[in-house]
């Protein structure tokens, strides 16, 4: 059995700046706006962990597990969350660029707002996730899972979608118009909103004809008239 000390209780505003804790058992501990850049969180477990408003620059999460952890607000750019599992964690406005998520498991989290422009995120899963105003700007997001997905102003501008799955997502006011490989892309189910801009050549139906829910579609993209 792999050694894993415990860390749990309160961080806060600490300074863990590159920090080695693979492994380690930090679930429902507190480390708001702590620094903990560089540090390493390999194979870690934070379930419930709260890590809002923290430095986090090219922190390693990779294999660790973070079901419903928080990062609201975190600057999380070039972070690794490679074969992490995150489901339900909250991201809320989070600075998420250039990191590594491939094949991470974000079932149900909250990305609302979060900036996550040239992220590698081959296969993940954002499966029933909240990625409303989320900014994903040439992503690699080739075999990526969308399946009832909340896209409400999702911007998917330049990014790589081959393969991915959009199945039953809510695609309310999403900016599709300048995705690449959409063609390869599974959007069964799948609807849109009159701000919704799509590729010529790809069509979905209206969520509203189809009487679900778009209560998001009032959502505007910061500056947006």
């Amino acid at each position: 059995m792999t050694w894993q000390p415990a860390s749990s209780g309160s961080c806060e505003n600490c300074n863990l700046f590159g920090r080695q804790m693979p492994f380690w058992d930090v679930s429902n501990a507190h480390y708001n706006n702590a620094n903990i850049s560089h540090a390493s969180f390999h194979s870690a477990k934070a379930n419930g962990a709260v890590f809002d408003g923290s430095m986090a620059r090219y922190v390693d999460f990779s294999r660790a597990t973070l079901n419903k952890a928080q990062f609201v607000g975190a600057t999380l750019n070039a972070a690794n969350f490679s074969d992490a599992v995150a489901n339900g964690a909250n991201f809320t406005k989070a600075n998420m660029n250039a990191g590594d998520y491939r094949n991470a498991k974000l079932i149900g989290a909250n990305l609302t707002e979060v900036t996550a422009r040239r992220i590698s995120a081959q296969s993940a899963d954002f499966s029933a996730a909240n990625l409303t105003g989320a900014t994903l700007d040439a992503a690699n997001l080739s075999g990526a899972v969308f399946d009832g997905a909340l896209l409400a102003g999702t911007s998917f501008n330049q990014s790589n979608l081959q393969g991915a799955s959009f199945r039953d997502a809510r695609l309310l006011g999403a900016k599709l118009a300048g995705a690449l490989n959409y063609g390869s892309a599974d959007f069964s189910g799948a609807c849109k909103s009159s701000a919704t801009t799509l590729p010529a050549d790809l069509n979905l139906p209206s969520c509203e004809a189809q009487g679900r829910d778009i209560t998001a579609i009032a959502f505007t993209q910061p500056g947006a008239q």
